[in-house]
């Protein structure tokens, strides 16, 4: 989809507003901190793999022992208090708000609710 010269402008100098403001920049900061960090990047693909393996168990009909489930809640609990990412998740926290406020705008200026939009054209997979 090609956009006029008017939105890429509106659009290039939104991305560098939301470079520019700390609090995005402190929760890519904390993103990238996870990333990098072996321990923390490997908690929580270990945590990704088992969820996964355990709703695929379900869906195949199998019962979960309690061991499984309790396995689950353990791994969960230490990534969630693993220092990176609670300050990744926290500083999350801080931006979902700006963010909604951000499509709400949009969806004002353009007329039509951006979210839906933008949903629409990623039914084929956006990253």
């Amino acid at each position: 989809m090609e956009l006029n010269p008017e939105i890429q402008t509106a659009a290039l100098n939104l991305v560098r507003a939301m470079k520019d403001d700390t609090t995005i920049r402190l929760y890519l900061s904390a993103k990238e901190a996870v990333q990098n960090d072996p321990e923390a990047s490997a908690l929580e693909n270990q945590l990704i793999e088992l969820y996964e393996s355990l709703i695929q168990r379900q869906q195949q009909g199998e019962k979960l022992s309690e061991e499984d489930i309790q396995a689950f809640n353990s791994l969960r609990y230490q990534v969630r208090v693993h220092p990176l990412i609670a300050q990744r998740e926290n500083a999350l926290a801080q931006i979902k708000p700006y963010l909604a406020q951000i499509a709400d705008e949009i969806s004002y200026t353009l007329g039509i609710d951006y979210t839906i939009l933008a949903d629409a054209q990623c039914s084929g997979g956006c990253s």
